[in-house]
């Protein structure tokens, strides 16, 4: 896979985006604290913020979640509390005047389902089009020094589909840099997650990726695996995720080292942490360790931290950091692979 064929997944991810953020007209009631009163659409609930939009707003708007005293809507969402539990059906939400109230309601035409709205991690729409559930992201960087003569591009994207019982993830990146009188370096990824839940908690996860990089002599790592995950702490404001399995991988170096090919087996075990506040600012890193099966002693890590301040809108300021560390590479190259980008992003919805 050349870095050109990353690059068009990456703009094909946002054409996607693009496409599904059409806007719907719907008759969901929100009333505040304060007596405010909004009539649209409701489209997600997430990191404390509800999204809402009516057919008078310009854009979507960001409501405090916990300032939010009754909700009415006769559309179906899928609803994730704090314990894991995942429900969907019509969902209502009345004034809590004490901590015993349970205010928030999920209603199906088999089960109801009562719990405090603190307990309310996410709110996703149940849309007849597959397109109108996506969610996700675009961002775009580029730097030049004078000096040095040095520029570097970087461009990513990211792409959700969450469902009652499933969630499917694809991400990719592609970062480029180049200086008079050094050497030019990149770094292309892609990666595919699905997470398939069978309790509260926990989940079968497969995963797919592909890693080129310059800078270790990396032409590509392909690799496909598969594992079990745990959420071991999910609410509105916080989430940390654990994944443990094996994965299969066919690696190639560059001829300047050799060339050489090879395939094997690592275990894996990944540590995702996100944490979210209402000044619109997120923290997600990630941290996974890959032991290697049929190489005993040979341990990759890999490390993707980022940064995130929402400046307007859907607009965000995003700082990322990566590293990718092999104690023991098969050929004659760098162990490790370490960068940092500031960019510009849009979310949507």
């Amino acid at each position: 896979m050349s870095p050109l064929s990353v690059r068009v997944g990456i703009l094909l991810i946002a054409a996607v985006a693009a496409s599904s953020a059409q806007d719907r007209i719907k008759q969901d009631v929100v009333v505040m604290t304060n007596g405010d009163k909004f009539t649209g659409e409701i489209k997600q609930l997430e990191n404390g913020f509800l999204f809402f939009k009516a057919d008078y707003m310009a854009d979507t708007v960001q409501l405090d979640w916990k300032r939010v005293d009754h909700v009415e809507s006769k559309d179906q969402f899928t609803v994730i509390l704090t314990g894991g539990a995942r429900k969907t059906g019509f969902i209502e939400k009345n004034a809590e005047p004490d901590s015993s109230t349970e205010g928030f309601a999920v209603k199906s035409e088999d089960s109801s389902t009562l719990t405090r709205t603190a307990n309310v991690v996410e709110i996703v729409p149940m849309n007849s089009s597959f397109w109108r559930q996506l969610r996700g992201s675009v961002s775009y960087g580029f730097t030049f020094t004078g000096g040095t003569n040095t520029t570097q591009s970087n461009l990513a994207s990211d792409l959700t589909y969450q469902s009652e019982k499933w969630e499917a993830k694809f991400d990719g990146s592609s970062v480029f840099s180049r200086q008079n009188q050094a050497e030019s370096s990149g770094r292309n990824t892609i990666n595919f997650y699905y997470y398939r839940y069978r309790g509260r908690r926990w989940f079968v996860a497969g995963m797919a990726g592909f890693l080129s990089s310059k800078q270790q002599d990396l032409t590509a790592r392909e690799t496909l695996g598969t594992g079990i995950g745990l959420d071991l702490i999910q609410r509105s404001t916080s989430s940390l995720q654990l994944v443990g399995g094996a994965l299969f991988l066919n690696e190639k170096y560059a001829e300047t080292v050799g060339g050489k090919s090879e395939r094997g087996s690592d275990g894996q075990v990944l540590l995702q942490y996100t944490k979210y506040r209402f000044t619109k600012f997120q923290f997600t890193t990630q941290l996974a360790a890959f032991p290697a099966i049929n190489t005993p002693g040979r341990v990759r890590v890999s490390l993707q931290s980022y940064f995130k301040r929402e400046l307007f809108k859907n607009f965000n300021l995003i700082f990322s950091v990566y590293e990718n560390y092999d104690n023991r590479p098969p050929v004659l190259a760098k162990k490790n692979d370490f960068g940092t980008s500031t960019s510009i992003g849009w979310s949507f919805p």
